[in-house]
């Protein structure tokens, strides 16, 4: 089975950010498949495991989350027209995989999938234009029926759809979907990337210079979304009562620059800024942490986010405190592998987390649910055979 597979921000575990399609890639190839990738940016096949049956393509998009609305749009329209491009010169292609974000991912998608005669499948990792509608970032009434429309087109289109949660699933069957057409394939927790780090949680934290340090850790975005000054708040709170508990945030996005000129205005001293990781090097920082942090706005569409973090933190074993509802939450609370705080109130959050800092027993029980919860429920294995069902099926 030959598939062409469709994302403009595909990572390895050497590059920057998430790699659910690195990992379905290889467990395709396992299962038979031969896959042609087209990315939007350039990826050295040195970084790539399992090099036989794959043929990586770049459009040569340039693309970062710092950028304005309108550069970001061109980013889309370049990939779109590239990708087209490149597919077209493609034979023999049976399935066209394609992954948003960004849902102008859809257009190439079905583009390719019509001329050449093949089966359709659309992945939906933010359920758009729902987000940009529910945050008010989106206001014009034409664009958001005019988006509403491509939206239902693209559903309609699809031979099958991916979802990565259980709210995205409901969302798409309020609007209609047959149910027969979607299945939720959430992130997954790389556990065999974090067991080939053999180190001890104490010697790696004296290699990050981090020795009896109590580490509260959030990596991911620092955009608009993601509310990232909760966090500064309860650090500003929690150094007032214990200078040995510090944050870590890794990642960009277009509020970094503001939140560090926070910290240093305010003097938060006990906040750590770092640029974005590998996914190797982000776990080995990740196992030396003693606390996740999981933080958005209160919108309640974002209470279907299905965010990376959550799951590698899962994969390490970290207690997790999240500021939101919705699944992830209760699979924490029903799991006890973490608390959940207020939204609006970063008190909360401060007091459970020294809480967490004076019960050693309990913080260990925490990490120990974590990592079971990794293994029973998002592992690897349990994710990449949900998708190649799905291709054996279509």
């Amino acid at each position: 089975m030959k598939i062409l597979y469709l994302h403009q921000y595909f990572n390895t575990n050497k590059n920057r950010g998430g790699t659910r399609s690195y990992e379905f890639s290889k467990a395709l190839i396992e299962n038979g498949c031969y896959i042609y990738m087209i990315s939007g940016k350039d990826i050295n096949k040195k970084e790539i495991d399992f090099l036989k049956n794959i043929e990586i393509y770049s459009t040569k998009t340039k693309y970062s989350n710092s950028m304005s609305y309108m550069r970001r749009i061109l980013a889309f329209m370049h990939y779109i027209i590239k990708s087209i491009i490149i597919g077209i010169k493609l034979k023999g292609i049976d399935i066209v995989f394609a992954t948003s974000t960004p849902l102008t991912i859809a257009i190439p998608g079905y583009i390719l999938s019509k001329i050449h005669r093949s089966k359709f499948i659309f992945e939906v990792r933010d359920v758009w234009p729902d987000i940009p509608i529910g945050v008010g970032v989106l206001k014009n009434r034409l664009l958001i029926v005019l988006l509403k429309k491509y939206e239902y087109f693209v559903y309609k289109k699809a031979d099958h759809i991916i979802v990565a949660s259980e709210g995205m699933y409901k969302n798409l069957i309020n609007k209609g979907v047959s149910k027969d057409k979607v299945t939720v394939i959430t992130n997954m927790a790389n556990l065999y990337l974090v067991d080939s780090i053999k180190k001890s949680k104490t010697k790696i934290k004296e290699y990050n210079g981090f020795k009896d340090k109590f580490i509260c850790i959030h990596s991911g975005s620092m955009g608009f979304v993601n509310g990232l000054d909760y966090i500064l708040n309860v650090a500003k709170l929690i150094e007032k009562i214990n200078r040995n508990i510090i944050f870590i945030l890794i990642g960009e996005g277009k509020e970094k620059e503001s939140l560090k000129r926070r910290k240093n205005k305010e003097n938060i001293n006990n906040v750590i800024f770092m640029d974005i990781l590998p996914k190797k090097e982000l776990f080995f920082l990740l196992k030396a942490a003693d606390i996740g942090v999981m933080i958005v706005k209160n919108y309640k569409i974002l209470q279907d986010n299905s965010a990376n973090k959550f799951f590698d933190y899962l994969a390490v074993g970290l207690p997790i405190l999240i500021n939101y509802g919705g699944w992830q939450k209760e699979v924490l609370e029903s799991h006890k592998a973490g608390f959940s705080c207020s939204a609006t109130n970063f008190h909360d959050m401060a007091k459970k987390i020294l809480y967490l800092r004076r019960n050693e027993k309990l913080l260990e029980k925490m990490s120990k649910n974590s990592r079971a919860l990794a293994e029973d429920k998002f592992s690897r294995s349990i994710c990449c055979n949900k998708l190649v069902n799905i291709f054996k099926n279509l």
